[in-house]
């Protein structure tokens, strides 16, 4: 009896001993993991979402050009520095436990140089700096009122931005009647890149997302002309071509001149 009691005991102490060694190998593991993280440095550094701003620039702006400790990071600093960059919408950042961070960018988008003021501007209205990094935007060319120019911005923004990157030149150009009386005063001609000229005004802007549709359709003519978006009409897009314009421009000037004509 004595003998069977001893074993059990120890069975007992041999199991309690196996379990407080897992204890502590535990521990211990839990421990390296602790040193292991709290020394682990940036091994590599992941930026998407990026198309105008640099990946250095928004590293520098980080400060994390030094390879830091990876978990000290203050993430809502880092968060703030980064968004101070103009351009930049939203910034989240991850972290694994192999030292990789990844930055997710989200940025604004640049609708046009503004010729008036010198500046880009994005589509949530901030005005950028000319600093020689930002090329193949439109140009408005002149003044154009803040009423105005804000519809103008808004309604941008919800034109697909290929159509807008085939915008050359803009002009702010107000309808007037023969003695100088504005009839329109939201009104835009735009020059695009295949040399077509665009007549929008800031109310019916959207009809801009029907360009590549317009200038596919048999429409148009062999040669480029004035395309009329300016109209609330939806079933029919009045186009003009640079030749018929040129022939009526002819015509007018082989037309007799009469007694008002000379008034």
């Amino acid at each position: 009896m004595n003998k069977k009691v001893q074993q059990k005991t120890k069975k007992r102490l041999k199991l309690r001993v196996n379990v407080l060694i897992k204890i502590i190998i535990f521990f211990l593991f839990v421990g390296l993991f602790i040193f292991y993280i709290s020394t682990l440095k940036i091994n590599h550094i992941k930026i998407v979402g990026n198309n105008i701003i640099k990946d250095v620039e928004i590293i520098e702006k980080a400060e994390i050009e030094n390879y830091p400790e990876i978990y000290k990071l203050n993430f809502k600093k880092i968060k703030n520095e980064i968004k101070s960059i103009p351009l930049i919408k939203d910034v989240k950042i991850k972290r694994n436990i192999f030292g990789k961070l990844t930055i997710d960018i989200t940025e604004d988008k640049i609708l046009f140089f503004y010729k008036y003021n010198n500046k880009f501007i994005s589509s949530s209205g901030e005005s950028i700096p000319d600093s020689n990094i930002f090329y193949g935007y439109p140009t408005l060319i002149n003044f154009t009122p803040d009423t105005i120019f804000d519809d103008f911005v808004s309604g941008l923004n919800k034109i697909d931005y290929n159509i807008i990157r085939m915008i050359n030149e803009i002009e702010y150009t107000p309808y007037k009647s023969a003695d100088g009386t504005v009839i329109d005063n939201n009104h835009f001609t735009l020059k695009m890149n295949d040399t077509n000229t665009v007549m929008i005004d800031t109310v019916n802007i959207k009809n801009l997302n029907k360009y590549n549709t317009i200038i596919a359709s048999p429409d148009m003519d062999t040669s480029h002309g004035v395309i009329y978006l300016d109209t609330i009409n939806e079933d029919r897009i009045y186009i003009k071509s640079y030749d018929t314009i040129n022939k009526e421009e002819e015509e007018k000037k082989k037309e007799p001149i009469t007694e008002n004509n000379q008034n």
